[in-house]
C-alpha cells in the first residue's frame, strides 16, 4: 500500500512541476502583453504630436477622424495624453489629446516667428541687429531641399510640410565644427543630415550669420541647462575643511569611547553616535566634492548623496534628543543605554525614510539626485525644503528643551544646584550647549551662503566662510565636549598622571 502511495505522490509532482512552469510562462506572456500594450498606446513620438484639443471631430463615414489646421489626422493616429515633455523630462500634465501630425505630412519647425532670430546667447528670439534691407534674415516661406530624386531645390515649404513655430526646449545650441557651422541639408521626408549624419527631431531652424555676413538656416538641438562640475580652489578647501572636522569627531569619538564613565552612558552614546553620523555624513559630501557627476554611476549618484542627507540629518536628531534627556535629567529621570537605542532606532528609522523619499522625489521636473548634480541643485530651493528645513526642526526641538531647562535652573536655589549630581548634569549641559551653539553658528552660514549665491546667480566669496565654518564646527566639538566636559577632563587627568607615576618609578625599585 505505501509502495503505490509513493507512486503515485511520483506522479503527482511532475505534474505540479508542469503547472508551476505554465503559470510562470503565462505570467511572462501577461506582462509582455502589458508591456507592448503600453509600447503601442502612443502610436508616435511626442515630438510629432501636436496638442489638438477642440479640434473638430468628423463623423463615423470618416471612421472618427479629426481635421487641425486644414489636416486631417486618422483617428488610430489619436490618443490621450496625461504627460508633456519638457526640457527632456516627462513632465505629468491634464488629460488631452494629441495627434500624429508629423506623420499625416513631415513637419519644419521653427524657434521664432517670422523675421526673428533665436540669440544663442540670450537663449530667446529677438530682432536682428541689423536691419538694412540687404541684409535681412531669411523668411520661412522658402528654403532649399532635397527631393527623393536627389535634386535640389529652393520650394515653398507649405506646400510640402506643416510648419511650427516653437522651440522644443528652453536651450537651444548650434553645432559647430572647428568652431564654423556645419552646412545641413532638409530633405523632403523632413529629415535633416549633413555627410550621412542624420540630425535630432528635437531641432528648431533658426537663421545665423555666417563669417561672410550672410545668412544661413540652422537647425538648433538641445541644450539641458547644465551645471559644470568644477574642481578649484573652493572645492579643495571644502573638502580640506571637512577632512578637519572628520579627524576632530574621530578624536572626540576614540576619547568617549575610552573614558569608562562615559562608555556605556546615554550622554557618552549619543555623543559616540552623533560622531559617527558626521565622520559618515562629511566623508561622503567631501566625496561628492571631490569626484565629477559625469564619472559617476547613475545610481551612485542618488545613493550617495540620500546616505549623506541620512547622516547629517540623524547627527542633529540626535542632539535633539540629548537635549531631552538633559532636561529629564534635571528632574531626575535617569536614561540607561537601552534607552537611548529605544529612542534611537525610531529616529533613525525616519531618517532613513526621509532619504529614500527624497533620493525618489521630484522637484519641478528633475529628479532632487543624480538630474545635473549629485547634491542638492543649488539653483533652486530643493535645499532648503528637503535639508534645511529638517535641520531648522530638529534645531527648534532643542531650542523648546534648552528653554525649559534653563527656567527649571532658574527656579532652584543654590544649594541644591551645589550637589554633586546636579553639579556634573550642570556641567554636561553648559558644554553641550556651546558646542550646539557653535554648531548652528556654522549651519547658519551655511543656509546664508545658498541664499546669498542663490539671488546673486552664483558663488561668491561666501564660499570659503562656509568653509571655514566646517572646520571650525570640528574645533568646537574638541573645545566644547572635551575642554568643557568635567568628566572628560578628569579621565584625561587619570591618564596623565598615570603615565608620570610610571615615569618617576626610582631605579632601586628594579
Amino acid at each position: 500500500m505505501s509502495l503505490a502511495m509513493a507512486q503515485q505522490q511520483q506522479q503527482k509532482q511532475p505534474r505540479l512541476i508542469r503547472l508551476f512552469l505554465q503559470l510562470f510562462l503565462f505570467t511572462l506572456s501577461y506582462r509582455g502583453t502589458c508591456g507592448y500594450y503600453e509600447e503601442m498606446r502612443y502610436p508616435c513620438a511626442f515630438i510629432d504630436t501636436t496638442n489638438i484639443s477642440g479640434s473638430y471631430a468628423m463623423d463615423s463615414s470618416f471612421n472618427g477622424s479629426y481635421i487641425h489646421n486644414w489636416t486631417v489626422i486618422p483617428r488610430e493616429w489619436v490618443a490621450i495624453y496625461d504627460f508633456v515633455i519638457e526640457d527632456g523630462v516627462r513632465v505629468p500634465a491634464r488629460r488631452h489629446l494629441r495627434g500624429c501630425v508629423c506623420k499625416q505630412t513631415p513637419c519644419v519647425r521653427f524657434c521664432c516667428p517670422d523675421g526673428q532670430i533665436y540669440d544663442l546667447n540670450e537663449k530667446q528670439c529677438r530682432q536682428p541687429h541689423s536691419m538694412s534691407v540687404n541684409n535681412l534674415p531669411p523668411d520661412h516661406s522658402h528654403m532649399d531641399i532635397e527631393l527623393n530624386n536627389g535634386s535640389l531645390r529652393h520650394i515653398e515649404l507649405r506646400s510640402l510640410y506643416s510648419i511650427h513655430v516653437e522651440t522644443p526646449c528652453k536651450h537651444m545650441k548650434a553645432l559647430r565644427k572647428n568652431m564654423e557651422y556645419v552646412h545641413w541639408t532638409l530633405h523632403e521626408n523632413g529629415t535633416i543630415t549633413h555627410r550621412g549624419h542624420m540630425f535630432t527631431k528635437h531641432y528648431c531652424f533658426t537663421p545665423l550669420q555666417l563669417a561672410n555676413a550672410s545668412w544661413d538656416w540652422q537647425p538648433l538641438a538641445c541644450a539641458p541647462e547644465k551645471l559644470h562640475f568644477i574642481l578649484g580652489t573652493r572645492e579643495w578647501t571644502y573638502a580640506i575643511c571637512l577632512f578637519i572636522s572628520i579627524i576632530s569627531m574621530f578624536i572626540v569619538l576614540i576619547v568617549y569611547i575610552m573614558c569608562s564613565e562615559m562608555r556605556n552612558s546615554f550622554y557618552g552614546m549619543a555623543i559616540k553616535s552623533y560622531a559617527v553620523c558626521l565622520i559618515f555624513g562629511y566623508a561622503l559630501l567631501a566625496y561628492l566634492t571631490l569626484h565629477d557627476p559625469a564619472n559617476i554611476s547613475r545610481a551612485g549618484c542618488r545613493i550617495i548623496p540620500s546616505l549623506a542627507l541620512m547622516h547629517l540629518l540623524l547627527s542633529f536628531y540626535i542632539l535633539s534628543f540629548i537635549s531631552f534627556k538633559l532636561y529629564l535629567s534635571f528632574h531626575g529621570v535617569v536614561l540607561t543605554k537601552l534607552m537611548f537605542w529605544l529612542i534611537f532606532t525610531p529616529i533613525a528609522f525616519i531618517a532613513v525614510g526621509w532619504s529614500c523619499f527624497v533620493c525618489f522625489s521630484y522637484h519641478g521636473s528633475k529628479l532632487v539626485f543624480g538630474s545635473d548634480t549629485c547634491w542638492f541643485d543649488p539653483r533652486n530651493w530643493s535645499v532648503m525644503v528637503y535639508f534645511f528645513a529638517p535641520i531648522f526642526i530638529a534645531c527648534a526641538i532643542s531650542g523648546f528643551f534648552y528653554v525649559l531647562s534653563l527656567i527649571y535652573l532658574s527656579e532652584q536655589p543654590e544649594i541644591e544646584a551645589e550637589k554633586n549630581f546636579e553639579s556634573i548634569e550642570k556641567n554636561r549641559f553648559k558644554s553641550f550647549w556651546k558646542f550646539f551653539g557653535y554648531t548652528a553658528l556654522a549651519w547658519f552660514v551655511c543656509v546664508c551662503s545658498f541664499a546669498f549665491n542663490y539671488y546673486r546667480g552664483e558663488r561668491s566669496h561666501l564660499n570659503y566662510a562656509v568653509c571655514i565654518c566646517m572646520a571650525f564646527h570640528g574645533f568646537a566639538a574638541l573645545y566644547a565636549l572635551i575642554g568643557k566636559n568635567q568628566q572628560i577632563q578628569n579621565f584625561l587627568r587619570r591618564i596623565e598622571e598615570n603615565n608620570d607615576d610610571e615615569i618617576s618609578v626610582p631605579m632601586s625599585s628594579f
